[in-house]
């Protein structure tokens, strides 16, 4: 009886949190802005630490917003089609069935989702990075403009320089591995390959 009060007592909390987080979703963003929001950089904004030049694309911000997982974009994985990669990212901590929820939140909404709707940590430990790349060659392959413009970075280093203390996926304050960034450049040599045997058919 204690358990199953417990169980329902959790089922609740997510299902709270989940409807918390649709209608935040869908709200209109209020006019005001907080102190802390106003302290904390806009995809828009070149924060301390960007550098954006011939060797080096620190920051997906501003001119290189497109980059960041959090774009919107179409972006089709495993049979459904989300709005960004950062959505089809998050949804794959789950099984195939709880993944609709994700197909209707933009990027932000899906990670705070994942963040109270528990999940299986040790297994998505062995498959995320494995997710990741599935994932950003799903949205570059899908999306010939945004295919281009990853083409057209060369071969200068992609970093994901951020704010909000990602060593893991990024780089911050100088310390990080970085996996976004790797992975991207992953794709862009695999676009690269792929481009050249296309041309190499059509001659």
């Amino acid at each position: 009886m204690k358990h199953s009060c417990s169980s329902l007592l959790s089922l609740l909390f997510f299902l709270g949190a989940t409807a918390l987080i649709l209608a935040q979703a869908r709200a209109t963003p209020a006019a005001s802005t907080t102190a802390a929001s106003a302290k904390t950089p806009n995809w828009d904004d070149i924060f301390e630490g960007v550098v954006h030049d011939a060797k080096k694309i620190g920051g997906f911000v501003a001119a290189y917003r497109w980059l960041s997982n959090y774009f919107p974009c179409r972006v089709e994985w495993e049979g459904r089609v989300y709005g960004s990669a950062e959505a089809a990212y998050h949804s794959g901590k789950y099984p195939a069935a709880d993944r609709d929820v994700f197909t209707r939140l933009d990027a932000d909404p899906a990670r705070k989702l994942s963040r109270v709707k528990p999940y299986d940590t040790a297994a998505w430990e062995v498959r995320k990075v494995r997710t990741m790349r599935e994932v950003i060659w799903a949205k570059y392959s899908q999306n010939p403009e945004l295919a281009q413009k990853l083409l057209a970075t060369g071969d200068r280093y992609l970093e994901e320089t951020n704010w909000w203390g990602d060593k893991i996926w990024g780089v911050y304050q100088g310390e990080g591995q970085n996996l976004l960034g790797i992975i991207l450049m992953d794709a862009r040599a695999r676009l690269a390959k792929a481009s050249v045997a296309a041309s190499g058919k059509a001659k």
